[in-house]
């Protein structure tokens, strides 16, 4: 037996994060809030005409499965339009960053492999209960 593990996203805990790098984030699943062992599953919301900070992880792969909206990932200074459908994958030490161009929230969840930068979201969603 495996154990059954489930994640439901309108009962996560999210954090919104201000000006000019504004979105919402929520862990979905990982090792430290469903004891998953070799990824976590968060998800972001950008809205309209927002953006993520350009930022890297030394130690994961991370891959972005967008669900609605439209926009653009910048993965080590090379653009390329994102739409629903579509997963976007950045390997270890790239930049990247996520730009929501279009009219309606841009939609994502965004996958660590293995797990490890979700614990610093978790810490600051801590912080704000």
């Amino acid at each position: 037996m495996f154990g059954l593990k489930v994640a439901r996203s309108w009962e996560a805990k999210y954090i919104e994060r201000k000006p000019p790098y504004t979105r919402t984030l929520a862990v979905l699943m990982a090792p430290d809030t469903h004891g998953v062992k070799n990824l976590a599953i968060n998800m972001v919301v950008v809205p309209p005409k927002g953006k993520s900070d350009v930022h890297s992880h030394p130690e994961c792969e991370e891959y972005w499965i967008i669900v609605d909206g439209r926009g653009e990932m910048i993965i080590d200074g090379e653009k390329t339009p994102v739409e629903p459908g579509m997963i976007v994958y950045s390997p270890p030490n790239s930049s990247h960053q996520m730009v929501n161009t279009g009219y309606e929230p841009l939609k994502a969840y965004f996958l660590f492999a293995p797990p490890g930068p979700e614990k610093k979201l978790l810490e600051d969603i801590k912080k704000e209960e």
